[in-house]
């Protein structure tokens, strides 16, 4: 049992090491993050822009439509008064004539209002459409330069994996399943070792018994953070 708690512990080195080359590609440097966040804040506010005027174009269909509406029951309200029969029909078709008048002159006015704000709009995205290939080559170049620059770590990495793959094929599954449980519930940390008769994990105490356990090469785990105990042997 002795040697697959040392398996464990050489699984739990090697995943670590390979936790932090991950982590070292996963950080953008400033030469490239710069650029990046320019391009991203870019691509935004050409999806904002083009949202607008997209909504501004639905909205301008949805009035253009209602303003043809009332342009021909003006024009129906405009032959009905020529056959009103007294004057309280003539004020009362001269009341809807006016109110249809005023309505249509509202939507008028706000398909102009809609032309200007999309025109500015617009004039907004071509300019940022303007400086947009010159931003990506940049961002492409810089991300470029970034990732060569990641060829060794990427080499460890694919060597880190296919040594823990290898000492993973040595545990036996039931064990081996128990370790990634606890790694993953315990910060990468499934193993530890036991100094002074103390787990450095959680710096319980191990009890005499437990500790007697460890030395004959038994499996233990701290009875304070259940992570697998480690007694690394003595030199000879």
């Amino acid at each position: 049992m002795s040697t697959d708690v040392e398996k464990l512990w050489e699984l739990q080195s090697v995943l670590s090491q390979l936790g932090d080359r991950e982590k070292q590609m996963s950080q953008k440097p400033e030469s490239f993050a710069a650029v990046d966040r320019e391009y991203q804040a870019a691509d935004q506010e050409m999806s904002r822009l083009t949202q607008s005027i997209d909504q501004i174009a639905k909205e301008r269909r949805r009035v253009d439509g209602e303003l043809a509406d009332q342009q021909e029951l003006l024009k129906k309200y405009q032959g009905n008064l020529m056959q009103v029969k007294n004057q309280q029909q003539y004020a009362a078709a001269w009341k809807e004539i006016d109110a249809t008048r005023k309505h249509v002159k509202e939507l008028e006015e706000s398909v102009l209002k809609s032309m200007g704000e999309s025109d500015g709009l617009q004039a907004q995205l071509d300019a940022r459409k303007a400086g947009h290939d010159e931003l990506k080559e940049r961002h492409d170049a810089a991300y470029a330069q970034w990732q060569s620059s990641l060829g060794d770590l990427r080499k460890e990495a694919d060597e880190l994996r296919k040594k823990a793959e290898g000492i993973e094929a040595q545990i036996p599954p039931r064990l081996r399943d128990e370790f990634h449980k606890i790694f993953r519930q315990r910060g990468g940390i499934a193993v530890t070792r036991v100094v002074n008769e103390s787990c450095t994990g959680c710096r319980t105490r191990v009890r005499p018994a437990l500790y007697q356990q460890l030395n004959r090469g038994e499996l233990a785990r701290c009875e304070g953070c259940h992570r697998i105990l480690y007694l690394e042997k003595a030199a000879s």
